[in-house]
């Protein structure tokens, strides 16, 4: 009788374990055909996608084409350059460094460059704060799309910059707006900010990443793109914009088409769908930062205004408002590749997308990973 009823709660705990199944498989099966989609109506080479869910299962998908010239289908796990994505890694960095009272977000900037003249060219410089380089309301403009920055790189696309040389582009231009009383991305604040990191903790900035972060969350498949070699790279190609004149297929023997460094705490990493949708799970969940300095990583400010607001930019992260509730995340761009990430705090699941082209948009990409996220949300109503 003992042998009978043992047998009995194994055959259950088989159909019951079996019935649990279909649900998640058939989730990813959605999840593949919408990424599909996703790829074929806007025509990108290839694409990969990772889901976190809430208790922690991991979906990874791969679409298209890694190399079309080559036929060659987009693995899951490729690795690709992140963009502005890399943005909420300094912003996780700096908040640790809020938590461990090396650095106050009301502080002026200028107390850390004390009698370097370059700093004092700077747009704005004597009303700067670290809270204004983290959300955007700094009125720097941007040295990436600067005339005089594009026409150097078209010349030299394997040149070297200094954070001072980038820094530089901008000097006595005038600012955006005053500090705090608009809004306006800009890479140059996050250079500034990798100047402060590595001010108060005595190394580097990829080091203080590479110990807080990458180590600590095993990160495998992230790391800098402090040069042109970077190891596993997807082919990428370049679409309509091409502001820097490379060659469409921006990975030939191994060598990206320019030189990334430059980019540096302005976005500056190589990775991959798993590591990002982990990640930004972890850090939403109260495993990088504590709870006073998450509170101001979600304090967003409006896009034109700059006051504070229940959807915009916070530190590092973009608040979205959606149909299915709000979200948290970013978006990225290097020539060649497009990336956004999204965290979803009412279902506690995470989306990664990458596409091997830059031929994309913040906006594009958002509706993207939200088509993705309604297929998730299906799947929990059904749970």
């Amino acid at each position: 009788m003992k042998k009978v009823f043992l047998f009995f709660l194994f055959v259950t705990a088989l159909v019951s374990s079996g019935t649990t199944q279909v649900p998640f498989l058939d989730l990813k099966t959605n999840l593949q055909a919408c990424l599909d989609s996703i790829v074929a109506e806007q025509n990108f080479p290839g694409a990969t996608a990772a889901i976190v869910l809430a208790d922690g299962q991991l979906i990874s998908l791969a679409s298209g084409f890694a190399d079309k010239e080559e036929r060659m289908a987009m693995p899951l796990g490729a690795q690709m350059l992140l963009g502005s994505v890399g943005k909420i890694f300094v912003s996780a960095v700096s908040l640790q460094l809020v938590d461990e009272g090396k650095l106050n977000l009301d502080d002026k900037v200028s107390k850390y460059f004390l009698g370097v003249d370059w700093f004092k060219e700077l747009p704005n410089a004597k009303d700067l704060t670290i809270r204004s380089l983290l959300n955007h309301t700094s009125g720097l403009p941007r040295y990436v799309f600067a005339p005089a920055f594009i026409e150097v790189i078209e010349k030299d696309p394997m040149r070297s910059w200094t954070p001072a040389e980038c820094l530089a582009i901008i000097a006595s231009e005038e600012p955006k707006h005053p500090v705090g009383k608009g809004w306006g991305y800009s890479d140059t604040n996050y250079i500034l900010l990798g100047l402060i990191i590595e001010k108060v903790t005595q190394s580097t900035y990829y080091s203080q990443l590479e110990e807080r972060v990458i180590s600590t969350f095993h990160l495998r498949s992230t790391y800098p793109s402090t040069q042109r070699e970077l190891p596993g790279l997807t082919q990428g190609y370049i679409g309509e914009n091409n502001f820097f004149k490379l060659p469409e297929k921006v990975v030939k023997n191994g060598l990206y088409a320019m030189n990334p460094q430059f980019e540096w705490t302005g976005g500056g990493l190589v990775t991959n769908v798993e590591d990002l949708s982990y990640f930004i799970k972890w850090l939403h969940t109260g495993k990088v930062l504590s709870s006073s300095a998450y509170q101001q990583l979600l304090s967003p400010v409006n896009f034109r205004s700059g006051q504070a607001a229940e959807t915009g930019y916070g530190l590092g992260t973009f608040v979205w408002s959606n149909p299915t509730g709000k979200s948290f995340g970013h978006a990225g761009i290097m020539p060649g590749y497009f990336t956004h990430v999204e965290y979803m705090p009412d279902g506690g699941y995470a989306i990664a997308l990458q596409v091997n082209t830059d031929q994309s948009g913040a906006q594009a990409s958002h509706q993207n990973v939200q088509r993705l996220s309604l297929k998730v949300e299906q799947f929990l109503r059904k749970r």
